[in-house]
């Protein structure tokens, strides 16, 4: 399951989010957020952990927890939340088109799929 951790300390770095986490249960992946142009800390991020009550437990066991002055804001992750699958690298492209009328691939359907008119044949 995936962790969302919220108001983290700008010195704050992949291993010191890992064992925050590491108390709780086994931590897959631990990763800082990141500004790509500057390099710095965005102040979240997402932990990886792979059993269920472990990562309820954490959730529960670090929301709120007071980390240099600012409560952390803990939050499992569901599939279709903006962070899911964030910090595994996989999942869709950002600007790939979505929905019913779009193959896969990002693809459009194309004609045929939509029937115009409201009649059949017109």
């Amino acid at each position: 399951m995936q962790i969302y951790v919220g108001n983290l300390p700008p010195a704050y770095t992949d291993a010191d989010l890992r064992s925050l986490f590491t108390p709780y249960g086994t931590v897959v992946e631990a990763t800082i957020g990141v500004n790509r142009k500057t390099g710095e800390s965005e102040g979240y991020g997402i932990v990886d952990m792979p059993v269920k009550s472990e990562a309820r437990a954490a959730e529960e066991g670090l929301r709120g927890k007071d980390l240099n002055g600012q409560p952390l804001r803990v939050k499992i992750l569901k599939p279709g939340d903006p962070f899911h699958n964030a910090a595994v690298g996989h999942g869709q492209n950002r600007n790939q088109k979505q929905g019913p009328m779009f193959r896969g691939d990002g693809s459009y359907r194309g004609s045929g799929a939509i029937r115009r008119g409201g009649q059949r044949g017109s």
